[in-house]
């Protein structure tokens, strides 16, 4: 997948037949994937490219000078573009330029000129341009003017409720990871950096990842089974999310970074089986199940067989799981 990041960059490219969605896609989740299913199977059926406009920051981060927690952060967002078969990501700096844009304005130079779409589909419910007055019916104008075929996606429902960034977030923050994980039609995941922590871990014998999830939204705090993408390769893992009680307790540890992030929660994530340097590494943790709730112990030995019963429960979580999907 190509990655621009300017409209000049994008005008560049030798793209054929192009067919264009537009949105911020946070957390990829299944209403996104049917826009952008259905924007590939006619990228495919016309020999042609599809492309997908997106944002460099959340709007509301300048709108309402405060962005939501994002299901996906940048990067994670791009991955999963990738894994859906998008061929050229447009990530468009959200500054004040963009937001003065008229709609009519926006969707004539950036589907028309730049990217010269064949078709543009849009998203239910999504809006676009100065005061987000872009809807259906002004594309369908704007394309009818300019040569491009406009269509609108529809409503995606899970049972009676409409799937949304804003409907996954409150499920992650209330620990309903089975029903956030139907929504996003795939498991509740983080996307980060691997930093330098304090490396008390590999001290205990289960050395850890200390994640920057460029503030990513995490679960609630808690002990977790995970399957870990690193590289292409799938591991499978621990991972703690919190304030560490017993080795902020026990160890005399200041001024280590995690990241920059807003929460002082940290995410640290145990490989099962791997051997080697993970600095600079990105990886996505896959939540599977939840083992316990995080928690204080009287002494570092006590927290080191609690780890080992963590990681004994989760390979009976993974074995019955494996016979499970076996019937």
């Amino acid at each position: 997948m190509r990655v621009c990041n300017t409209l000049e960059a994008a005008r560049e490219l030798d793209l054929r037949r192009t067919v264009v969605t537009l949105g911020v896609f946070d957390g990829v989740h299944v209403g996104h994937r049917m826009v952008i299913d259905q924007a590939r199977n006619l990228a495919h059926s016309r020999l042609g490219d599809l492309v997908v406009v997106t944002f460099a920051r959340h709007p509301r981060a300048l709108i309402a000078k405060k962005a939501p927690e994002l299901l996906t952060n940048l990067p994670h967002r791009l991955r999963l573009f990738e894994d859906l078969g998008v061929d050229v990501a447009l990530v468009l700096p959200f500054d004040d330029a963009l937001r003065s844009m008229e709609a009519a304005s926006f969707a004539a130079k950036v589907f028309g000129e730049v990217l010269r779409a064949e078709v543009v589909v849009l998203g239910y419910n999504n809006r676009f341009g100065s005061g987000g007055r872009g809807d259906f019916d002004l594309l369908r104008d704007v394309g009818d003017r300019v040569g491009f075929q406009a269509i609108h996606s529809s409503e995606v429902r899970l049972g009676n409720v409409p799937i949304s960034s804003t409907a996954i977030r409150e499920r992650i923050k209330g620990g309903q990871l089975d029903e956030a994980s139907l929504m996003l039609g795939r498991p509740v995941s983080v996307y980060g950096l691997v930093i330098p922590g304090d490396r008390i871990g590999r001290t205990l014998g289960f050395p850890t990842a200390n994640l920057n999830l460029q503030h990513e939204l995490r679960p609630p705090r808690g002990v977790y089974g995970a399957e870990i993408l690193l590289e292409g390769a799938r591991f499978y893992g621990l991972v703690n999310i919190g304030v560490r009680p017993t080795i902020s307790t026990l160890t005399p540890v200041s001024g280590v970074p995690h990241g920059g992030e807003d929460s002082g929660d940290r995410v640290e994530v145990h490989l099962l089986g791997y051997h080697g340097d993970l600095y600079g590494k990105w990886m996505e943790v896959c939540f599977l199940s939840r083992i316990r709730d995080e928690m204080a112990f009287p002494s570092l030995a006590e927290l080191q067989a609690q780890i080992a019963r963590d990681q004994e429960s989760f390979g009976l979580w993974l074995a019955g799981s494996r016979r499970s999907t076996e019937k």
